[in-house]
Order: structure tokens, then C-alpha cells, then sequence
């Protein structure tokens, strides 16, 4: 049976769970309540959907998962768990941005799942895992224990609109992902094409802007080889060559498509705080964005008739290899979480094929679990990104990920707008983030992160 405190817009489903627990034999240890921290409200019904699936298991039967929407902050905000972990409030299982896993655990506040797998499932944690898609393991790797279970994934890719291009003259097989993948030279000629401006000198269409969207440093920097951190030498590399040629890319950007008039485009067809159906790409001003496949919901609710399409983000030259990023959530277990076989059969159920096979063509994304992947459960649409996840890696899984992040984007922001030159802001990036990494001496992180996931089928 399921219990529901915040669990809005999914009265129909929590009442057939309340059925089917009602139905089953209590689990008679204190254990039988799972108290779960799960999607935001707007997502509760599909989070009810799989959790009405669990219920429905052998497994599963008696046992309540008692739901708040608690879902976890965005990726450089730790203040919810620490709150409720040391104010002895933290939920037995949370729904949690992977990349906070690690930066989570080295401070104490998740536990280890390793001993679950191997007392529960009778084999070794790598032999389990191998049921997922590496980056997503590794991203919930420390110290070389794990730390979750990965539910759903992503990738990033350019989103355009053909009306805009076909218009401007460009020739479109440029952007079939089955012809061709764009070079940034290319990517800028088209741009220029597109971009037009008023008498007074505003953009009143764009073409693309590498900071617009999910254009953050991790995703050039992925394409420049720029990587944070060295196994090899334990210590940062921010200050690198390729680091400083990510930098370059938005400087060179913003000086021909300055900021201050990207802004102001922006700001006039897509101001913040704007409604979902109020975006530069749908009113036809902005013909590429880089995007991801939780842009395909939107796009079908808000902009059904235009001809908006994926193909790959951009690389240096012709016959380079393709490349992307992906991120998603986890079930994690906070720190002193009941650490029961109910528990972990939840956990597995909910991120191991069953759930996901619920769960992802709901969400629109993609899955992390290898047999759900290849059984193709997930939006058709999203299929292009799903033939990325060969080639896409997770951010690195560093225990001071989050002020990485945010060192990052600070840099990125002074260096379009020139404040700081992308030399300044590589050095300053390397003295922000190396001396808070120092406190983790000698820190490695998992062998294959970085390395392809290889993908049955």
C-alpha cells in the first residue's frame, strides 16, 4: 500500500496501490514503512505509477512507501539533506541528482549501498552494476563505494528549426545526425546567416549563442578534451590548454555576437520568469539551441506544428568523434536510513528494469538500465540521444563537483562579458577549486570514468 502525505494529481493510482497492499500480508518487522523523498508534484502521478508497480511485486506486497515530494535542490545546493540529516529528519530513500552523490557521500551524509548487494543479491557490486550504463555507476562512486542506484539519464545535443533554416537558404542535410555532423565553422556560418538585426542594431532573429541553453563549459569542454581532473597526478587541471580553448570559444562568440545584444534578444522573447510556451525558439527568433531530450515534452505540448529537430553538438573537424554529457537522477539512502531487505528491494525495483520500463517513456528521458535501453523503453523521439550514450560521459565525479560547477559558470558569465580574458579566467578557476580538492589527497576517481559505455544490441 502506498501512503501519501503530498502525493497531488495521483488519487487513481495511490488508490489501486492502496488496493493491492490491502490485498498482501503485512511484513511484520519495523521495517514495512519505506519513507521515500520523490519527484517534484508536477511528476507525482508517475512516481505513483511506479511505485504502484513495486506494490504490486511478491516483493513488494505489505510494504508502504510512505511519499513526500521532496524533490533534491539543483547541483551546488547540499543545505536539504544536511538539514535533514543532521536534524535527524531524512527520509529512508531519496530521488537525487547523481551528480550531488559524490560530494554528499565524502561528507558523511549518505551510506553505502555495497553491503545491501552483496548480502541481498549473493554477488559482487561490479558483477550488479554491470546491469547500468558505466558513467551512471561512476557518477555514484567514492572512495570506491557506491553510493545509489541511477534511474533515468540524458544527453545533449543541438535542437533546430527547419523553417528558419530552409528560409536562410542553408542546406538542411548539414543537420540530418544521419548525414553529417556540423563542424563550429559550419555552425557559426549558419548563424551568421540567420542573424539579422533591426535598424537600431538588435537582434531580431539568432542564430546560436554557445550559452544559451545548456551550453555550459562542461559541454564544450567535453568536445576540447578539457578535463577537470587527473587520476594520473591527483590534482586539478583547469588551468590547462584545452580549458583555455573553451574559454576562447565563448570569447570569440561574444565578440561577434556581442552579450549585451544577445541579452537584450533574449530578455525581449524570452524574458525570465516567462511561461513554458514563451521561449525565443518558439516564437521562430532562435533557429539552434543545445538542448537535451527533456526539451521533447515541452516541445509537443507548446509548439506541436513547428519542425523542431536534434542532431549532434558540434566538433573541431570533420571526422572528429561525436561526443555529449549526460546527467539524471538516483535513489540514494541518507544517513541513518533503515538499511532493510525492504529497503533495497524497493531501490531495485524502482531503478533496475521494471521501474524504469515504467518510468521513462512517462519522463521523456532516456533510462540507465542497459535491458531497458535496449528494449527501446523510451519517448521514440529521443532515439538520437539514445545513440549518444555510447559516446557521453557523466561530469566527474569529484567530491567538490558542485563548487567546480559553479567556478565554472561564474568564469563563463565574466568572460562573456568581458570582464576577465579566458587566460584570467582559467587561472582563477584553478586557484578556486584546486586547494578545497587538496583536502582529499591523493583522491582517484573510478578507473572507468570517462571510458564508453558499451550498449547490448
Amino acid at each position: 500500500m502506498i501512503s501519501r502525505r503530498n502525493f497531488l494529481g495521483a488519487a487513481a493510482v495511490s488508490a489501486a496501490a492502496l488496493s493491492l497492499g490491502a490485498c498482501a500480508p503485512r511484513a511484520s518487522s519495523s521495517d514495512a514503512v519505506i519513507r521515500y523523498w520523490g519527484m517534484g508534484a508536477a511528476d507525482a502521478d508517475k512516481d505513483a505509477k511506479a511505485i504502484a508497480g513495486f506494490n504490486a511485486t511478491k516483493a513488494g506486497a505489505g510494504i508502504s512507501i510512505d511519499v513526500d515530494q521532496v524533490p533534491s535542490n539543483g547541483v551546488a545546493d547540499m543545505s536539504q539533506i544536511i538539514t535533514a540529516v543532521r536534524g535527524g529528519t531524512a527520509p529512508d530513500v531519496w530521488q537525487m541528482d547523481r551528480f550531488n552523490a559524490v560530494q554528499n557521500a565524502s561528507i558523511g551524509l549518505l551510506e553505502p549501498i555495497d553491503g545491501l548487494i552483496e548480502e541481498y543479491e549473493g554477488v559482487s557490486v561490479k558483477e550488479f552494476t554491470s546491469q547500468w550504463l558505466q558513467f551512471a555507476i561512476d557518477e555514484l562512486t567514492y572512495d570506491g563505494r557506491l553510493y545509489g542506484l541511477p534511474i533515468n539519464t540524458d544527453a545533449r545535443g543541438i535542437m533546430y528549426n527547419e523553417n528558419i533554416l530552409r528560409t536562410a537558404g542553408v542546406d538542411l542535410d548539414m543537420f540530418d545526425p544521419q548525414q553529417h555532423v556540423l563542424t563550429w565553422d559550419e555552425l557559426r556560418a549558419v548563424s551568421r546567416k540567420v542573424t539579422r538585426s533591426d535598424s537600431r542594431g538588435n537582434f531580431e532573429a539568432l542564430g546560436f549563442v554557445p550559452w544559451d541553453g545548456e551550453g555550459w563549459p562542461y559541454t564544450w569542454g567535453f568536445g576540447l578534451d578539457a578535463q577537470l581532473y587527473s587520476n594520473e597526478t591527483a590534482s586539478v587541471t583547469l588551468d590547462s590548454p584545452q580549458w583555455r580553448s573553451v574559454f576562447d570559444l565563448y570569447a570569440d562568440w561574444a565578440d561577434e555576437f556581442p552579450y549585451a545584444k544577445s541579452d537584450a534578444f533574449f530578455a525581449t522573447y524570452q524574458p525570465p520568469n516567462s511561461p513554458p510556451s514563451q521561449t525565443a525558439m518558439f516564437s521562430e527568433r532562435l533557429a539552434m539551441s543545445t538542448t537535451g531530450p527533456f526539451s521533447i515534452r515541452s516541445n509537443e505540448k507548446y509548439a506541436p506544428d513547428l519542425p523542431l529537430k536534434f542532431t549532434w553538438l558540434p566538433v573541431n573537424a570533420e571526422g572528429d568523434d561525436t561526443y555529449s554529457w549526460s546527467g539524471g537522477a538516483s535513489l540514494v539512502a541518507p544517513k541513518g536510513s533503515k538499511m532493510s531487505r525492504n529497503l533495497w528491494e524497493f531501490m531495485k525495483f524502482y531503478a533496475g528494469y521494471e521501474g524504469q520500463r515504467i518510468l521513462s517513456p512517462l519522463l521523456g528521458d532516456l533510462p540507465t538500465h542497459l535491458k531497458a535501453i535496449t528494449n527501446r523503453h523510451y519517448n521514440p523521439k529521443a532515439e538520437l540521444f539514445r545513440q549518444m550514450l555510447p559516446t557521453s560521459t557523466s561530469r566527474p565525479p569529484l567530491p567538490v563537483g558542485s563548487v567546480a560547477w559553479d567556478t565554472l559558470q561564474r568564469s563563463r558569465s565574466s568572460v562573456i562579458i568581458g570582464s576577465q580574458t579566458p587566460q584570467e579566467a582559467i587561472a582563477n578557476n584553478q586557484l578556486s577549486v584546486a586547494p578545497k580538492m587538496a583536502l582529499f589527497e591523493g583522491y582517484q576517481m573510478p578507473a572507468t570514468y570517462g571510458q564508453n559505455s558499451v550498449i547490448p544490441g
